[in-house]
């Protein structure tokens, strides 16, 4: 199946053109010519190790390309940078009231929220989405020891730093016999 520009937005705009508008972007055209589109579409065609033809404009061509095995791994990647998009420009839309500014700052967190599970959960599926994820080279981390000890069910551990440092029992007279 060759899959169109159009055919990217359209589904795209279904998931995140509420969004979109509300960043005051357009949230409404699928015609294939959405610029507001274009670099979520262009930079998920990167991730994949596709190229486009212009950075700014992304054509039919530069998508028909596609495997069929990599069409959601598109969608999704196309999705989760549109997201990024729309959370940067939230902030330059103009608020007129307090309750407004209050909606505002909580869309920004739910989409915060979101865009951070999104990446998480797409780097575990997607071989090429793994950039995403700061690297974890293993080990405990302090939140995690500061966690463990909290526990008041924890057993504690047998063993101590000082465990094998011999102390001299000291005499009446508290000196070393």
């Amino acid at each position: 199946m060759a899959v169109t520009r159009a055919n990217i937005e359209t589904i795209l705009i279904r998931r995140c053109g509420k969004l979109l508008s509300a960043a005051g972007l357009d949230g409404t055209t699928v015609s294939g010519a959405n610029a507001d589109l274009n670099d979520g579409i262009g930079s998920a065609l990167r991730t994949l190790g596709y190229t486009v033809a212009s950075l700014v404009s992304v054509a039919d061509s530069d998508v028909s390309v596609v495997a069929d095995s990599e069409i959601d791994q598109l969608l999704d990647l196309a999705e989760l940078r549109t997201l990024e998009s729309v959370a940067g420009n939230l902030d330059k839309v103009t608020i007129q009231s307090e309750d407004q500014r209050k909606q505002w700052s909580d869309l920004a967190a739910r989409l915060e929220t979101t865009i951070t599970r999104m990446r998480s959960r797409y780097s575990a599926l997607y071989p090429a989405a793994r950039r995403f994820v700061a690297p974890y080279a293993g080990g405990i981390s302090r939140s995690d020891k500061a966690t463990q000890e909290a526990d008041t069910d924890r057993v504690g551990g047998a063993f101590r730093r000082d465990l094998q440092e011999y102390v001299a029992p000291l005499g009446p007279d508290g000196c070393a016999p």
